[in-house]
């Protein structure tokens, strides 16, 4: 309960605006409504208060000579996660109108999201008993659900570990959370370069299983050229087969022979 409550007091303040060196900086998420910053107008210097606004360490072209700028959030997509950095000068401070547009509204974030070679790894504070995890992967322009994963539930904090299924080059993944309300929060993007190492296996000879370098899809044909086993993981349980000698692919590439005794 006292790791819940410090975590909700935690996200509640995440919206508040951290000022250092005529540079103020929000996080949030963006709900779908249009973001009002106030930007004060000093008349002896005859200057406006703001001179740059970044959204997601992207410039944005505003009309930065006006009483209060309006920022549509042009190409993201609601429920996403943003950062907003407001350029000023020392001498003023700017401020957001309503703070409600990316404001959070859930006890739950998701703290640390990576890649690791072929691993995703994220861990997440507050998720609950009946949330989804979707895995999205960018193809052609559009998002599309690889994979799903069940909450854990675990309130105080939790870690998951993934295998997304890569394509060799440019990568871009996300996280979708779905609560057991429906509604539902995305986690950052990552943008990634990936470039699979042949998969090797041992022993070459065995009765039960083999072990393979990495994770991987695999097809096992016998001497007549049949399939007769296929899946994915970093382990194969090879008890099935009968005594012979059997061809192995890896992700539709990588051929090798063993034996069953």
């Amino acid at each position: 309960m006292n790791n819940l409550l410090i975590w909700s007091v935690l996200v509640s303040s995440v919206m508040l605006g951290i000022t250092q060196e005529g540079v103020t900086r929000y996080t949030g998420v963006y709900r779908g409504k249009t973001l009002f910053i106030q930007n004060p107008y000093n008349p002896e210097t005859r200057e406006f208060c703001i001179s740059e606004v970044r959204l997601n360490n992207k410039r944005i072209n505003l009309n930065y000579r006006h009483s209060a700028i309006k920022l549509d959030f042009q190409g993201i997509e609601q429920n996403s996660p943003i950062s907003i950095q407001i350029v000023h000068s020392d001498s003023c401070s700017p401020v957001i109108l309503n703070p409600d547009a990316i404001q959070y509204k859930y006890s739950f974030a998701f703290h640390e999201i990576s890649m690791n070679d072929s691993v995703l790894v994220w861990s997440t504070i507050g998720d609950q008993d009946g949330g989804v995890y979707s895995l999205d992967y960018y193809d052609y322009g559009i998002w599309q659900t690889q994979d799903t994963i069940p909450s854990k539930g675990r309130l105080g904090g939790a870690m998951y570990v993934h295998f997304p299924q890569l394509q060799e080059g440019p990568n871009k993944l996300r996280l979708k959370y779905t609560f057991p309300s429906g509604d539902y929060l995305y986690s950052r993007e990552i943008d990634f370069h990936f470039y699979e190492e042949p998969v090797t296996f041992s022993p070459k000879g065995t009765k039960t299983s083999l072990t393979l370098s990495r994770y991987a899809n695999y097809e096992i044909y016998d001497g007549g050229d049949n399939l007769v086993l296929s899946g994915a993981g970093s382990t194969i349980d090879v008890r099935s087969l009968k005594r012979g000698d059997y061809i192995i692919y890896f992700d539709n590439k990588d051929p090798g022979v063993f034996t069953k005794l």
